[in-house]
């Protein structure tokens, strides 16, 4: 019996781990849940959805937001800076959401911005203003 209760603690603890590496965006913050770009929900406790449009908001620099992209896994396909504003498409095995491409090709699923001290990374897309 001991073995079994071994068994089913291991496999709860897996699905816990499971749930956070996929849900990255719980370690940055309060990520919201967002429908045709209007945010609908926060996201409480460990995961979200898959398929959601999520993004978290929260402050700091370029290299900030360099940090947690690298806290991701993300690696950098493609950069854009316009007037200041800094927009990064990244590909990351944690982000379970459906990979996007650029109409260059590369694939993306994670999308983050910086300016003026104001730090956005939402999954698959980038929701809402930034």
């Amino acid at each position: 019996m001991k073995v079994f209760y071994a068994v089913v603690i291991l496999f709860a603890v897996g699905l816990v781990g499971v749930a956070v590496w996929f849900s990255p965006l719980v370690s940055l913050g309060a990520p919201e849940l967002y429908d045709d770009n209007v945010p609908v929900s926060t996201v409480r406790g460990l995961c979200y959805p898959s398929d959601a449009l999520c993004r978290v908001d929260f402050k700091g620099d370029d290299g900030d937001m360099r940090q947690a992209l690298d806290g991701l896994f993300a690696v950098t396909v493609k950069e854009v800076n316009i007037d200041g504003l800094t927009v990064v498409y990244a590909f990351s095995p944690r982000v379970a959401a459906q990979a996007q491409h650029l109409d260059s090709g590369e694939w993306y699923n994670v999308m983050a911005a910086y300016s003026d001290g104001k730090i956005s990374i939402g999954t698959p897309i980038l929701s809402g203003c930034y």
